[in-house]
């Protein structure tokens, strides 16, 4: 029973540090590694500052967590689409080109950095490359990773307005493909090998229009398709949590999502970042490794159990130390002073101290004659009063610079470890003069 409260115990304290942590990897950045620009991340990649702005202004925001082909939202609606994890189907594009044609509009945020990833209706093609691609978009790699930079409007628009400077850490710019065969041969040159890559044959585009570029390339090119459009932007983070607030990257957002007036609704795309419906191993969601870690939790307590309620042989008192008689002690200290030639010293301080230990038994003062400690010793301890003072008379007569041979010294400290044996249990303080 105590070792089943014990784990009882261990269990209540993993499943309220499990909780802890999850909740701390829901609420902090610093917890939340997991790269994708969700509108529900905290982290630097994450996009929940731009939805949070778009709700402080009143704009009416929604979370798209079903397929496209089961987008049913009015026209004057925006879609949110910001680096899918996922590529969508023939169909899901289809669906989506068809409402865009209806009068749709789309935002839609790269990550073109990107390339190589599992696409179970492409290959090995990003879901960023796919969306690119079927819209006759290409990328180009411009350099090395840039901070802010000066823009510049490609045609007068109101998504310019007011935008002047913008943070870009992406090399990458976008370019029309003249052809499919370009667009192919871009997706081939980005693979870098010679695995056979599905064609990816671009909707009718009805009109490109740069909106806003740089000194490397256009960052933002909006695609006319019938009464919609689709706005494209090179480079995600500049929406993401830790850019949004730089130079003019907000206000370059609001623009877009008002660039037909105030939308009827703002659609964020969760879909394909895995909030709804989909299982896959990239994306971590908070508490989503909760039932894993619990599993973990259990195999654990499961083994500790087993292990604490296992005896291995019966229970065995502890080896007692082994202890020295006061004889051996003894003759031990007389054997060193023989070995100097010191037997009479060896003697004389036995003696001494034999004869204080008698006081402090008896209670009987330091000057006490022989007789009397033999005879107060003899009424507490059974030894022999007699012996006993004739053994204290004969060691008072001996100096410490008397030469004694081996056989008296040995003889006198057997009879005094004889008497001590007797009285060795006695309370005797710890140190005498």
């Amino acid at each position: 029973m105590r070792y089943l409260r014990s784990g009882l115990v261990i269990l209540g304290l993993i499943i309220a540090f499990t909780i802890f942590i999850s909740y701390l990897i829901s609420r902090s950045p610093r917890y939340d590694l997991t790269e994708d620009h969700a509108s529900f991340r905290t982290n630097e990649w994450g996009t929940k500052a731009l939805r949070e702005v778009c709700e402080r202004n009143e704009v009416n925001v929604k979370l798209q967590e079903r397929p496209w082909d089961e987008f049913t939202a009015s026209p004057q609606a925006l879609l949110c689409v910001f680096d899918p994890n996922f590529g969508p189907q023939q169909k899901q594009l289809t669906a989506l080109v068809d409402w865009v044609r209806g009068g749709g509009q789309v935002l839609l945020a790269v990550d073109a950095d990107h390339v190589l990833e599992y696409n179970a209706t492409y290959g090995h093609i990003s879901a960023n490359h796919v969306l690119l691609a079927y819209l006759g978009l290409v990328t180009s790699q411009v350099g090395l990773y840039r901070a802010t930079v000066a823009v510049e409007p490609a045609v007068p628009s109101p998504v310019a307005s007011q935008v002047k400077r913008l943070q870009v850490n992406s090399p990458q710019r976008l370019a029309v493909a003249s052809s499919t065969d370009e667009v192919q041969q871009h997706l081939r040159r980005l693979v870098g090998d010679q695995q056979e890559l599905p064609t990816i044959e671009p909707v009718a585009v009805d009109q490109y229009q740069p909106l806003l570029s740089d000194a490397d390339g256009v960052l933002v090119m909006r695609v006319t398709i019938g009464r919609g459009m689709i706005d494209v932007i090179s480079d995600a983070d500049i929406l993401g949590n830790s850019q949004i607030g730089e130079a003019d990257n907000i206000v370059l957002a609001m623009n877009l999502i008002y660039a037909r007036g105030m939308p009827e609704a703002v659609y964020f795309d969760e879909y394909h970042h895995g909030r709804r419906g989909r299982q896959f191993a990239r994306e971590k969601l908070p508490g989503s490794f909760l039932i894993r870690a619990m599993v973990a939790v259990f195999v654990c307590l499961v083994i500790y159990l087993s292990g604490g309620l296992w005896r291995f042989g019966r229970p065995v008192p502890l080896k007692p130390e082994a202890r020295r008689s006061l004889a051996e002690h003894i003759a031990a200290f007389a054997g060193l002073y023989q070995g100097a030639r010191a037997t009479g010293a060896t003697v004389a301080k036995i003696a001494q101290r034999f004869r204080w230990r008698l006081t402090q038994v008896t209670g009987l003062p330091p000057s006490a004659t022989p007789q009397d400690l033999a005879r107060a010793v003899g009424q507490s301890f059974a030894v022999d009063s007699e012996q006993l003072t004739a053994l204290l008379m004969e060691l008072e007569t001996i100096d410490t610079d008397t030469e004694l041979s081996e056989a008296r010294m040995l003889g006198l400290t057997s009879r005094i470890a004889t008497f001590e044996e007797v009285i060795e249990d006695a309370a005797i303080p710890q140190r005498h003069p």
